[in-house]
């Protein structure tokens, strides 16, 4: 029998797109929170042949797509200006790595229409699947004194040949401690009193596909060719003077987000969010404390782009 809950990912950037650059259980091994979900995602030909019974003649499969999801830990490398391994996937999701040697990481996002690609190796026990040239998206989910998180959604190349009986390795993981989301210093529209439980940020990346008959599986990339990026906020209802959101909605005011740093020295990561646009306020409750449920939009202006969400590790 195999174990349910015995899963391992590797993760490494592609040179080329869709070329596996071989990730190792040494060097490229993810600490991954909860269980990752696995799929093909296909699209049966059906053959409309005539018959002379009921039923019709089993349809062709066609694969489209392979799609990991799972989640890990927020957290930097442990060394100043060094990249987390976790970088290989923010850099898949049309993030540019900026690297301040001694100093600081940063991943902001850009509008490269045929960017990075990342290679996944996804063992389910003894059960290896490679996925190639995957893109994704990411969602980050923050929540007091919990760990900080993030959601990966990758789509890669179907490969027919994907799995394949390997023996369960040896990963060597990156020893670094998980940031708890604590001591945040919290700042929205300049407002530095708010007090929040929750933020969840989403980079909305739409995935697109380029077929192409030439190429084998008949598609030659998966690319993002948009951005829609959201969020959503619980802060408690203070004064109109100091912050109203009402008039913040109707006015299509666009406001900053702020967060960190957060965590310890050479762990600690910060959260810059331009452009927030609120959706129609609503009120929450918590422990009996009136809150504003705040769902907003990340909006580019005409000024200027990129620079929606953007996470930097010091």
């Amino acid at each position: 029998m195999e174990r349910a809950n015995k899963h391992l990912i590797l993760a490494k950037i592609e040179a080329e797109y869709g070329a596996d650059p071989t990730p190792t259980e040494l060097a490229n091994a993810l600490v991954t929170v909860g269980k990752p979900t696995f799929e093909i995602v296909g699209e049966p030909i059906s053959r409309q042949i005539p018959l002379a019974y009921f039923g019709s003649i089993a349809p062709i499969a066609v694969g489209t797509a392979l799609k990991l999801n799972f989640s890990t830990e927020l957290k930097g490398s442990g060394s100043l200006g060094v990249a987390p391994r976790e970088g290989c996937l923010f850099k898949a999701c049309n993030m540019t790595e900026g690297i301040s040697a001694g100093v600081s990481v940063s991943y902001t996002p850009n509008s490269v229409f045929e960017g990075s690609s990342v290679a996944l190796w996804f063992w389910a026990d003894g059960n290896l699947h490679k996925i190639s040239g995957a893109v994704g998206d990411p969602k980050f989910h923050f929540k007091t004194r919990e760990i900080m998180k993030v959601d990966w959604s990758f789509t890669g190349l179907y490969s027919g040949t994907h799995a394949s009986n390997v023996a369960f390795p040896a990963p060597t993981y990156a020893a670094q401690a998980p940031i708890i989301f604590k001591g945040a210093g919290f700042v929205y529209n300049s407002v530095t009193t708010l007090v929040i439980t929750e933020l969840s940020l989403e980079l909305g990346n739409v995935i697109g596909r380029r077929d192409d008959a030439n190429a084998v599986t008949g598609i030659a990339r998966y690319f993002v060719n948009d951005r829609k990026a959201k969020g959503n906020m619980n802060p408690e209802t203070v004064a109109l003077t100091t912050l109203d959101p009402w008039t913040l909605y109707n006015a299509i005011t666009q406001a900053n987000i702020a967060m960190g740093p957060i965590g310890a020295a050479a762990n600690r990561v910060a959260v810059a969010v331009t452009g927030v646009t609120l959706e129609p306020p609503k009120y929450g409750d918590r422990e009996n404390i009136l809150a504003w449920d705040l769902a907003f939009t990340i909006d580019p202006t005409l000024a200027a782009g990129n620079n929606e969400i953007v996470i930097t590790f010091t």
